[in-house]
């Protein structure tokens, strides 16, 4: 605009406005650029004016005015677009003021409108509140009448207390009468050495808790057409013991079964009681003595004068004549079970004398089979031997076969009578117990047998076998039994290997004895303790030694036991108590007769009856 204006046309006024470039500033809004492009178009107008166009001959007065028209078109578009900066910024501003207002208007609006859901909320809530109030309300009036009703309830409950509390307390006075009752009848009946004590003192409660109206009190049992007079008392003495029954108020009294009583005699001629001598009776209470659902007779009161019974007297004879017919039970009872103690006592003496006379015939005769039974066998066995000794050199073999069964068949007959004489004086004999070294014991029963030494057996004891509580010939018979299983039942041609050890479990000691043997078929094992059981016999043994060794055993208080199976070898245990019991010490008799068994006697028997016992393992062994 200025090259234009100083170049192009630099002799005339050109009417290309300044004011135009002005209105840029309406677009970027800078009053500073505005008001300094105002100034540098006024200072090129006047430097055109005064540098410029002052040589061309116009007149300086129209240059003048047109220069300051200019200038004042220059100022008022400046200040128009000023103002109208002005003006816009304003109306920004309000506009700001009025998005800010709105916004406001419409924050508070949903404000507004989020109360009036409260309060339309609070509304329905306070409609409820009052619904829930006016049933509470309800509710409260029900509940009022409920409690007026159960006031009422109260009332008439508190009234009924008051009844029962009058009533308890009647009872009481009832329960303290009977009490002093029971304590008079129990006083009277302590001590009482027979029945008429008993009875007599039953009468003497009954007049003390009668009162002054009895004079005299009786205990009547019927016996057949007869009425007894068990026993009385009082201040008259009764003329007789016994009446008819017939005809008697006792007769009445039985037949109904009820308390009955007559206030004046004289007005029933028909009804007879026992009478004193000197001073009749003219009243009588009495009531039925019942004995295990029986009516045995009636206990009696009676006066001297008419008169009128009590409720509480009917009471009180009906429950002394309960009491005596408890306790007259009892007697009786005792009485019977006394006589059927002393039968039964007698007779238990009868047969216990009977089964020890027969015991002792059994025990003679067992001795006595047992050595004429073993004596023919012995010459059996001897005359083998000497027709082997003089027929050596002519025998066959089948001649010499038929020898040596009749020879094994008589060694087996002779070893079945001993163990079965073992197995009866195991039950018989007396085993006094004490501490036996069990590890020794073993050790003198491997040396002294050659069938349980190398190269036949291999015994090994692991460890220390602790004491045990046992029998030291019964030990020695059941350790014995127990090896010779062990090395005995095995595969032919094997050599037996047996393994010996202990342990200790709740005071016992268990003793294993496990072998490599053939083992025990698992439903042979529940009969394998029991008499003449054998679970192989292709083995030679008698089905004793087994059933022995239990027996032993369980007398010592101990248990024996087994686990095996086919071809798993056997395990055999023995279980013996480890020490004495603190209960069961041993007394200085049992200890003499131990001492006598360390010295070859065994409760009081010479050694051979300690040899019989240990028989059967001996032959076993040799």
């Amino acid at each position: 605009m200025v090259w234009l204006k100083l170049h192009l046309f630099p002799e005339r006024y050109i009417s290309l406005g300044y004011a135009l470039p002005l209105l840029v500033c309406l677009w970027h809004k800078d009053r500073r650029l505005l008001w300094t492009m105002a100034a540098t178009f006024a200072a090129l107008s006047a430097l055109k004016d005064l540098l410029m166009l002052s040589g061309h001959g116009q007149s300086e007065r129209f240059e003048l005015l047109q220069w300051i028209m200019q200038l004042t078109n220059i100022g008022v578009v400046a200040a128009t677009v000023h103002a109208i900066l002005n003006l816009t910024e304003s109306l920004r501003a309000r506009n700001e003021e009025l998005r800010a207002a709105n916004q406001e208007l419409k924050e508070r609006g949903e404000e507004i409108a989020r109360q009036n859901d409260e309060l339309q909320a609070q509304a329905e809530e306070l409609v409820q509140q009052n619904e829930e109030l006016q049933q509470q309300g309800e509710e409260l009036g029900r509940q009022n009448e409920e409690l007026q009703q159960q006031a009422g309830e109260l009332e008439g409950q508190s009234e009924e207390l008051q009844r029962q509390g009058e009533e308890l307390r009647v009872v009481n006075d009832e329960l303290s009468q009977k009490e002093g009752m029971l304590t008079i009848l129990l006083d009277s009946l302590a001590g009482a050495p027979d029945e008429p004590q008993m009875l007599e003192r039953v009468c003497r409660a009954l007049l003390e808790l009668a009162g002054p109206s009895g004079m005299a009190a009786a205990v009547l049992e019927r016996a057949g057409d007869e009425l007894v007079l068990l026993t009385q008392d009082g201040c008259a003495k009764l003329d007789s013991a016994r009446r008819p029954f017939a005809g008697s108020f006792a007769a009445v009294v039985m037949e109904h079964n009820r308390t009955a009583c007559v206030d004046d005699l004289g007005a029933r001629p028909d009804l007879s009681v026992f009478q004193p001598p000197d001073q009749p009776f003219r009243s009588v209470l009495a009531t039925p003595l019942r004995l295990r659902g029986k009516t045995l007779g009636v206990v009696e009161v009676c006066s001297c004068e008419p008169r009128k019974w009590s409720t509480q007297q009917f009471r009180i004879i009906e429950w002394v004549a309960a009491q005596c017919s408890l306790a007259l039970g009892i007697m009786r009872l005792q009485e019977e079970l006394a006589g059927s103690n002393s039968r039964l006592e007698n007779q238990v003496r009868q047969r216990t004398a009977s089964l020890q006379e027969i015991v002792n015939e059994l025990e003679h005769f067992s001795y006595t089979i047992t050595h004429d039974m073993r004596a023919p066998l012995r010459a059996v066995r001897g005359f083998i031997g000497t027709l082997e000794e003089l027929l050596e050199n002519r025998l066959n073999g089948d001649a010499r076969d038929c020898m040596n069964r009749i020879a094994g068949s008589a060694k087996r007959m002779d070893r079945l009578i001993t163990d079965a004489l073992s197995y009866s004086k195991s039950l018989q004999t007396h085993l006094a117990l004490g501490l036996v070294d069990a590890t020794r014991l073993l050790h003198g029963i491997i040396e002294s047998y050659p069938n349980l030494q190398p190269p036949k057996a291999r015994i090994r004891i692991d460890s220390e076998i602790p004491a045990v509580l046992a029998n030291e010939a019964g030990l020695t018979q059941c350790f014995s039994n127990l090896l010779d299983n062990a090395v005995k039942f095995v595969e032919p041609g094997a050599s037996a290997e047996v393994r010996v050890r202990a342990e200790t479990r709740d005071g016992f000691v268990r003793i294993w004895f496990e072998d490599n043997g053939i083992g025990i078929p698992e439903l042979f094992r529940p009969r394998l303790f029991q008499m003449f059981q054998r679970a192989n016999k292709s083995y030679e043994g008698t089905g004793i030694g087994l059933a022995l060794v239990r027996k032993v055993a369980e007398r010592m208080g101990g248990r024996v036991g087994v686990e095996s199976g086919p071809g798993q070898g056997s395990r055999f245990w023995l279980e013996l108590r480890r020490d004495v019991p603190s209960a069961a010490k041993p007394r200085p008799d049992l200890a003499a007769k131990q001492n006598g068994l360390a010295n070859g006697h065994a409760d009081g028997q010479p050694a051979s009856s300690r040899n019989l016992l240990c028989e059967a393992g001996i032959e076993r062994a040799v």
